[in-house]
């Protein structure tokens, strides 16, 4: 149980957690040697060079507007599930590696929110997608959130999957292991395997969690007043047993904006935010229940269409 429960942990970076059991539970069946069997060929692959990094990226589907896809901690590409082939069904999907992960390699550098989300700005603008929608899960969700507020040029519309704006956004029993965590808890679990079948160094996975483990510890975040800088519209959504407390995800809703002041009939809505909770879901489960995902990002995505 040891490893099954640190590997989602690694995967929450900026997000949270539920409890050890629920957590352990929430990569039972998960295999990886499946998703990369059940991912489709990308029309188009290969690296970008940004800030220094040599970004990774791959290209699914060929119709529909950009979207961004960014994965969550420890993950790559293939580890996004089911999600990635439904997105592409009417997007056409940009995929990408951020800095440590998958196939695109570290620089001498600690890894930061701040960095992935200017590297993620320097790809759209780039690549010449902007402004592009943008889909974060986990560690890429909070990385989006920093992508909006000082790249607003870079972002149409926003969907934050299982991801807040502040460390203690995870509960706290999740966070008193984070100290501990290291390669050799990962050992056989999801996120070392789809390491190790992609990336061009895997040796370096051990770098890889030690920079992620600095990274939680210095309780890497977003102040209030950068998430209030967000205007792209920003769909927020989370599991009800979600490593990320669905009431810390309620509290970044508020602060962007969610609901104005109450009138006779309550808070009004703000249709440039919206916030849902998913029934019976974990953290990592969410990626795979695109039953209950693809209805809101549909809707949400496809707003400017109307």
């Amino acid at each position: 149980m040891r490893n099954t429960v640190f590997a989602p942990i690694a995967l929450a970076f900026m997000s949270t957690t539920a409890s050890a059991p629920a957590v352990a539970q929430d990569l039972d069946g998960i295999d990886p040697v499946t998703a990369f069997e059940a991912m489709p060929e990308p029309v188009e692959s290969g690296y970008e060079t940004v800030n220094g990094l040599e970004m990774f990226y791959q290209v699914h589907g060929e119709v529909g507007a950009p979207l961004i896809l960014l994965h969550g901690g420890l993950m790559t590409i293939e580890t996004l599930g089911p999600l990635l082939p439904a997105l592409a069904e009417t997007r056409t999907v940009y995929a990408v590696e951020l800095e440590g992960h998958g196939r695109t390699r570290d620089l001498d550098r600690p890894l930061s929110l701040r960095q992935f989300a200017d590297d993620v700005a320097g790809f759209i603008i780039q690549r010449g997608l902007a402004p592009a929608d943008v889909v974060g899960f986990s560690m890429g969700g909070a990385t989006a959130l920093g992508l909006a507020a000082h790249h607003p040029a870079a972002v149409n519309r926003l969907a934050v999957i299982s991801a807040s704006h502040q460390t203690d956004s995870i509960y706290e029993s999740v966070r008193a292991g984070w100290p501990q965590l290291n390669a050799e808890l990962l050992a056989g679990t999801p996120m070392e395997a789809a390491y190790m079948a992609v990336a061009p160094e895997p040796g370096r996975f051990g770098v890889l969690v030690d920079k992620m483990r600095d990274a939680m510890l210095a309780g890497m975040g977003w102040e209030e007043d950068e998430i209030r800088a967000i205007d792209a519209p920003t769909l927020l959504i989370v599991g009800d047993t979600d490593i990320v407390q669905p009431a810390k995800v309620l509290e970044l809703f508020q602060l962007l904006g969610g609901t104005s002041s109450e009138g006779p009939m309550g808070p009004q809505v703000n249709p440039d935010r919206q916030f849902a909770v998913l029934p019976g879901v974990t953290h990592y489960e969410i990626l795979y229940r695109v039953d209950l995902l693809m209805p809101l990002l549909d809707s949400f995505l496809s707003a400017d269409e109307d």
